[in-house]
Protein backbone atom coordinates (compact mmCIF):
# COMPACT_ATOMS: atom_id res chain seq x y z
CA UNK A 1 0.00 0.00 0.00
CA UNK A 2 1.42 3.36 -0.97
CA UNK A 3 1.72 6.30 1.39
CA UNK A 4 -0.99 8.12 -0.58
CA UNK A 5 -3.34 5.14 -0.32
CA UNK A 6 -2.73 4.95 3.45
CA UNK A 7 -3.58 8.65 3.85
CA UNK A 8 -6.75 8.22 1.78
CA UNK A 9 -7.77 5.22 3.91
CA UNK A 10 -7.27 7.25 7.10
CA UNK A 11 -9.34 10.14 5.74
CA UNK A 12 -12.07 7.69 4.69
CA UNK A 13 -12.03 6.02 8.10
CA UNK A 14 -12.31 9.36 9.87
CA UNK A 15 -15.21 10.45 7.66
CA UNK A 16 -16.96 7.11 8.25
CA UNK A 17 -16.44 7.38 12.01
CA UNK A 18 -17.80 10.94 12.00
CA UNK A 19 -20.92 9.77 10.16
CA UNK A 20 -21.48 7.00 12.72
CA UNK A 21 -21.02 9.40 15.63
CA UNK A 22 -23.35 11.99 14.08
CA UNK A 23 -26.04 9.33 13.52
CA UNK A 24 -25.62 8.08 17.10
CA UNK A 25 -26.05 11.57 18.54
CA UNK A 26 -28.97 12.36 16.21
CA UNK A 27 -30.71 9.19 17.44
CA UNK A 28 -30.47 10.48 21.01
CA UNK A 29 -27.21 8.82 22.02
CA UNK A 30 -24.91 10.60 24.41
CA UNK A 31 -21.12 10.57 24.44
CA UNK A 32 -19.51 10.20 27.83
CA UNK A 33 -15.88 11.15 28.36
CA UNK A 34 -14.11 8.61 30.54
CA UNK A 35 -11.12 9.80 32.58
CA UNK A 36 -7.72 8.42 31.68
CA UNK A 37 -6.84 5.30 33.67
CA UNK A 38 -10.41 4.06 34.11
CA UNK A 39 -10.90 0.48 32.91
CA UNK A 40 -13.92 -1.32 31.56
CA UNK A 41 -12.70 -4.52 33.19
CA UNK A 42 -15.28 -5.54 35.77
CA UNK A 43 -13.51 -8.42 37.51
CA UNK A 44 -9.89 -8.76 38.52
CA UNK A 45 -10.16 -12.35 39.75
CA UNK A 46 -9.75 -15.48 37.70
CA UNK A 47 -7.44 -16.37 34.84
CA UNK A 48 -6.14 -13.54 32.68
CA UNK A 49 -5.27 -15.72 29.71
CA UNK A 50 -7.46 -17.83 27.49
CA UNK A 51 -6.33 -21.44 27.18
CA UNK A 52 -7.37 -22.89 23.83
CA UNK A 53 -6.30 -26.45 24.53
CA UNK A 54 -4.53 -28.52 27.12
CA UNK A 55 -1.95 -31.07 26.04
CA UNK A 56 -2.50 -34.39 27.71
CA UNK A 57 0.16 -37.04 28.04
CA UNK A 58 -0.72 -40.52 26.76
Amino acid sequence: MTNKAKKEAVVGSRADLKQHIDAFIKAGGKVQQIPSGVSGQTSTSGPRQIVLSHKTSS
